[in-house]
């Protein structure tokens, strides 16, 4: 008797002793990403020559205070600058420079986002890691974060009105629970009426 006891108990501890001396998986190993320097010898044109020519095109302090300019601006009057501007390279700099502040709705940033999507191959190789870590890694995390704040606000929208036809049904509950008190009391007194 006692051996059949032992059996199970002895075969769970065996498996749990297999399972111990697996080894785990290897993790996963994350290529570090190469690390550009930007030396002072570097060309700052945000678009090389070769590929396309215009105003202030290797003038970053230009579109820099264009940036500035832009942060102190309200967003409807970057809006009309928005639409007062073309299709052509300088022109998407701008529209994009002028959509970068925290103020700009989220319609209008993702457009941006689109914008950059369009310049990123034109720009010069060693500005498009800047241009990435400076303009689309940012805009990136801002759609994100207001994209789970549209989600967060809707699934807190539906959770209140599930809470309210909750309170709603706990209320019309209560009332049925006191007319049935009421109606009990009235049958006790009813009987203890009958009894004397």
């Amino acid at each position: 008797m006692k051996k059949l006891i032992l059996l199970p108990f002895i075969a769970v501890l065996t498996g749990c002793a297999g399972l111990q001396q697996s080894e785990p998986a290897p993790p996963e190993k994350n290529e570090p990403q190469p690390i550009v320097v930007i030396d002072d010898s570097d060309d700052f044109c945000l678009v090389s020559p070769e590929h396309e020519e215009f105003d202030h095109q290797c003038d970053f302090l230009h579109w820099a205070g264009i940036w500035l300019s832009a942060d102190k601006t309200s967003w409807p009057d970057r809006k009309q600058a928005i639409a007062n501007l073309g299709d052509s390279t300088p022109d998407l700099l701008k529209k994009i420079l002028l959509s970068l502040p925290v103020d700009t709705p989220y319609q209008d940033r993702l457009r941006a986002q689109h914008w950059l999507n369009i310049l990123k191959p034109k720009l010069q190789s060693n500005i498009a890691p800047l241009v990435e870590t400076m303009v689309i890694a940012p805009n990136n995390e801002m759609l994100e974060l207001e994209s789970a704040l549209v989600v967060l606000n809707k699934v807190n929208a539906e959770q209140a009105q599930s809470s309210e036809a909750l309170k709603e049904e706990l209320e019309a509950q209560r009332k049925k629970l006191e007319e049935l008190l009421e109606v009990e009391a009235t049958l006790m007194d009813k009987n203890r009426g009958n009894q004397q």
